[in-house]
């Protein structure tokens, strides 16, 4: 069993393209970006880093990872910083919608079984779930989590192989071209508010940015209009989060109701996520917004 995980971790890890090697990227090499996008799926799907460089000339990776917290998007980067160097830039997604979530959620937790060698990312794992001491040393635990998912990648890293899913990945941002046609848009109505740990994180977040002399930038990308409608308390959940920015002194892009995308269905995947065409006027408004402050 030692050796199989050895073989599959060992796979998931060389792959050329895709999550695990955007993954392998985050925890395992050494990188020399300037600017760094954090959050959670919806950084992941809206930041377009090659076109934001090139209209910016900033050198940047995206390293938002599905279902993050703003704890488990600090975990990321202190995990980063094992190997690589200080950004000067942090893009900072903030997910409003979930932002009265406890953060001692994982999310595709077998995801990280391959990287826990990285010590920043074990640590902080095994605060949030025990078992993670279990997922690191015992085959026999952690292997019936991984399966099938797992075995399939790593045969695609041991044979040179990428699939078209895995072309998706470019530098980080996962390029979202394909509408599935299927209707994601219910609307699910809810109050929310800014959890304590979410504050907490922000402010790990503000307290690493203002010692490490690097530039923290908060971000809201455009979410769709029955989102409006969904979060009961969304203008109020914003001006908690636009007051903790404005009290730092941390630029804040709010774009989630901009209305040329936000009106605009053909945008959206659902109501959180968008297709490649509204990622991608997003990121040149992101792209104008950073040329005006920096």
């Amino acid at each position: 069993m030692y050796a199989t995980q050895w073989f599959i971790y060992k796979g998931l890890t060389i792959n050329k393209q895709g999550v695990y090697h955007k993954y392998s990227s985050i925890f395992l090499r050494s990188n020399n970006y300037n600017a760094l996008v954090l959050g959670s799926s919806r950084a992941e799907m809206h930041t377009d880093t090659k076109l934001l460089d090139s209209l910016t000339g900033l050198n940047t990776f995206n390293a938002g990872v599905s279902g993050a917290s703003t704890r488990m998007a600090y975990i990321v980067l202190k995990s980063y910083l094992q190997n690589s160097k200080m950004p000067k830039t942090i893009f900072l997604e903030i997910d409003f919608h979930i932002s009265h979530i406890k953060t001692d959620t994982i999310f595709n937790f077998p995801r990280y079984f391959p990287y826990l060698s990285n010590p920043v990312l074990y640590s902080e794992f095994k605060k949030i779930d025990s078992r993670f001491a279990q997922f690191k040393y015992n085959p026999f635990y952690s292997l019936p989590f991984s399966g099938i998912n797992a075995l399939n990648p790593s045969l695609h890293g041991w044979l040179g192989k990428s699939t078209s899913y895995d072309l998706f990945y470019q530098n980080g941002f996962f390029k979202n071209t394909v509408n599935d046609n299927y209707d994601h848009f219910e609307v699910k109505q809810f109050t929310g508010f800014i959890h304590p740990e979410t504050r907490q994180y922000l402010d790990s977040f503000i307290v690493f940015a203002k010692t490490n002399k690097c530039k923290l930038i908060f971000t809201v990308s455009p979410v769709y209009k029955d989102a409006e409608v969904e979060v009961l308390n969304k203008r109020e959940i914003m001006r908690g989060f636009n007051d903790i920015a404005l009290i730092n002194k941390v630029p804040f892009l709010d774009l989630s109701s901009d209305s040329v995308i936000a009106n605009n269905k053909m945008y959206f995947e659902d109501n959180y996520h968008m297709m490649y065409d509204g990622a991608k006027l997003y990121t040149q408004k992101l792209a104008r917004f950073y040329n005006n402050i920096k």
